[in-house]
């Protein structure tokens, strides 16, 4: 999913690269691969400013 903030701008290749992994990581069930996926998108430099959602839920 696009974000509305930056729709104008083209999308990052490493960024769908690590989302699609990430993805997969998730469908497998590999939770441990899944949590490196985010740590890389949240370290490349398009998203210093914006975290990736968490599937976790918080009570």
């Amino acid at each position: 999913m696009a974000d509305p903030a930056h729709k104008n701008e083209p999308t990052c290749p490493d960024c769908d690269d690590l989302k699609f992994k990430l993805a997969a990581a998730l469908n497998i069930g590999d939770h441990s691969e899944a949590v490196d996926y985010r740590v890389l998108l949240r370290r490349h430099p398009r998203h210093d400013d914006t975290p990736v959602t968490s599937e976790r839920k918080h009570r």
